[in-house]
């Protein structure tokens, strides 16, 4: 016969070691906090009820099963309530955690009031429901309790994040009713048991699934469903403070001013704030669409870090594209010509390169010039950047455009040392465009490190220029074939001469044949080593939440050489296929970056 604890032993902690296995990558110090919070509040709402409950002998339980009593409550009842939130919370985070906030923020007041208020009348009246039915001594005292208990923490929770909770509510229903199901199942394992039961002269004495007493259900059902709701609310209010940064300035940190903020964001509704944030975001979340593998590695990130990666993406690609398009040359050179003003305006209060800060603020700019020669979704990109800048640095983005500069005269590179410094401007200045909105969400206190260290702002570099030659070995076709350039040092070059004419004049790089395209492939695949084996280290100094998801990233780009060495002719663009960033993925997030967090 088990004991109560034997049941944790048996059912919960087995669970819960499993889904921490599954989630453990994701387990970030943000999750870890919202479980406590949840777990501190649970607790100290729970326990009254509890004790009431067992005072009016709605539960009794068998003496030999239990460790001891606290109150009128087993111990092992305590442990039960963390026990459900966790294994509940986990779970939760398998399932919701790939939306990203600002998506759920529901901006019409209309329907926002309607799916506001009508569930917290609908629950006013099951909380006076559960009140007048819970009478001591009566059957229905059981039953009403848990309404009465649990409607007024749900009209609370509804009243912040019921709109929020909507918007992904196949998620959080999956999230529900799985932990549910399970732990319906352990109840009734422990009724069968002898753990504890239902005093008939307190209860419906009415089951379900075999046995299972109705009130039962509906507490686990109930409190089930408040567990996966608590994290709504958390990530509700997170969310609108990483997505509204320039109205509520206190990132994440355990102090009274986050604590404050958080309960702030948490009650103000998403409709009235502005809904040019979120469309800008959602805009900028389109620019993914043109590379599956950034679009990947996003998912790896807390919502936080994907929400700046996303805009930064998208400012990087909405540039590239006016160099890349097919307009003429004035034209691209005026709109570089913009974005060296966006940039000086952005960064105009800055005194060095590499200097940030750490208190929002909204830059001013001068819209109209841009109004006048961009689109809406480049505006977009545009108007969501300059709400990150303050937390950004100015010589990344200056190397960028600079960049740009070496394509629209149609650079060539003859040494590996050449094609570095075009590298640092167009790809490894993305290392440090990275490092700053890491260390800002994750603890605005440590902030100032980053600027101080020389070492960290280096091998970022680095790490931008080692994927960047694993893109030049894929580009090399569709580079010749479409531009007319050549970005291998032309010295690597088997016969220097012919081989120029064919990839920028003739742009017939197949004609150079599969096996030398691949020569040229393995080449870059050493250089690309070489620098990220340099660069390694620097994992060392980031945030341990982080480096799983990084290490993960760098290996799922790199990925795309070996689809190029898998294929039977060289490709015009090789793209990772998903079974194969499956395999990635669980080779390096869960296995192999373990050895950058001990």
């Amino acid at each position: 016969m088990l004991s109560y604890m034997g049941i944790h032993l048996t059912y919960f902690i087995p669970a819960i070691s499993v889904l921490i296995l599954l989630a453990r990558p994701f387990i970030d110090r943000f999750e870890i906090t919202k479980i406590a919070f949840i777990s501190i509040v649970a607790f100290l709402y729970a326990t009254p009820c509890y004790n009431y409950n067992i005072a009016n002998e709605a539960r009794t339980y068998t003496p030999e099963r239990l460790l001891g009593v606290l109150g009128n409550v087993p111990v092992e009842e305590y442990v039960s309530v963390v026990l459900q939130i966790v294994l509940t919370t986990l779970w939760a985070l398998l399932c919701v955690r790939w939306k990203l906030p600002f998506l759920n923020f529901n901006h019409d007041k209309q329907s926002y009031q309607t799916i506001r208020w009508i569930p917290i009348l609908l629950l006013s009246i099951v909380t006076a429901i559960g009140y007048r039915m819970a009478v001591p001594g009566q059957e229905t005292f059981y039953f009403g309790s848990i309404l009465c208990w649990a409607s007024p923490v749900i009209i609370v929770m509804w009243y912040g994040a019921g709109n929020y909770f909507v918007k992904n509510l196949i998620p959080s229903a999956f999230a529900i009713v799985v932990p549910t199901l399970y732990l319906l199942w352990v109840n009734r394992i422990a009724l069968k048991e002898d753990v504890w039961h239902l005093n008939k002269n307190t209860s419906l004495n009415m089951s379900v699934a075999e046995g299972l007493p109705l009130e039962e259900a509906l507490f686990v059902s109930i409190t089930t469903a408040m567990i996966v709701m608590a994290g709504a609310c958390y990530d509700k209010a997170y969310g609108t403070i990483v997505t509204f940064t320039l109205i509520y300035p206190h990132q994440f940190s355990i102090s009274r001013k986050f604590i404050c903020q958080m309960f702030e964001a948490f009650a103000t509704s998403e409709c009235s704030l502005p809904s040019i944030v979120t469309d800008d975001l959602k805009s900028n979340l389109k620019s993914l669409d043109h590379s599956n593998i950034m679009a990947t590695s996003c998912y790896l990130f807390h919502y936080g870090i994907r929400m700046d990666i996303i805009s930064g993406y998208s400012f990087g690609r909405f540039t590239d594209n006016i160099i890349d398009d097919a307009s003429k040359m004035k034209v691209k050179q005026l709109k570089l010509k913009l974005f060296h003003q966006f940039i000086r305006e952005c960064f105009a209060d800055r005194k060095s390169d590499y200097e940030v800060k750490s208190v929002p603020y909204e830059v001013n700019i001068d819209w109209a010039p841009y109004e006048c020669e961009f689109a809406d979704w480049e505006m977009a990109s545009l108007r969501s950047f300059s709400r990150n800048a303050f937390f950004l640095a100015r010589k990344p983005y200056e190397e960028l455009l600079a960049g740009y500069e070496y394509d629209l005269a149609n650079t060539s590179y003859k040494t590996e040392q050449d094609v570095l410094e075009y590298f640092t401007f167009v790809a490894g200045s993305i290392g440090p465009m990275c490092i700053f909105p890491f260390v800002y969400r994750y603890n605005i206190d440590k902030y100032d490190f980053v600027e101080k260290d020389d070492y960290v702002i280096k091998k970022s570099y680095q790490l931008g220029n080692s994927l960047q030659f694993v893109n030049i070995s894929r580009d090399i076709v569709s580079d010749s074939e479409s531009w007319g350039r050549c970005y291998l040092p032309t010295n690597y070059l088997e016969d220097e001469k012919n081989d120029v004419r064919i990839l920028c004049q003739e742009k017939k790089p197949r004609s150079l044949g599969n096996d030398k395209l691949n020569r040229y492939a393995d080449k870059m695949k050493e250089l690309s080593d070489k620098h990220l084996m340099e660069a390694m280290d620097v994992i060392w100094r980031l945030p341990i939440d982080l480096r799983g998801s990084i290490l993960t990233s760098l290996e799922i780009y790199r990925g795309i050489y070996y689809t190029i060495k898998a294929s039977p002719t060289f490709p015009l663009k090789a793209k990772v296929s998903r079974w194969d960033k499956c395999k990635i993925i669980f080779r390096v997030l869960y296995i192999e970056s373990l050895q950058y967090m001990i």
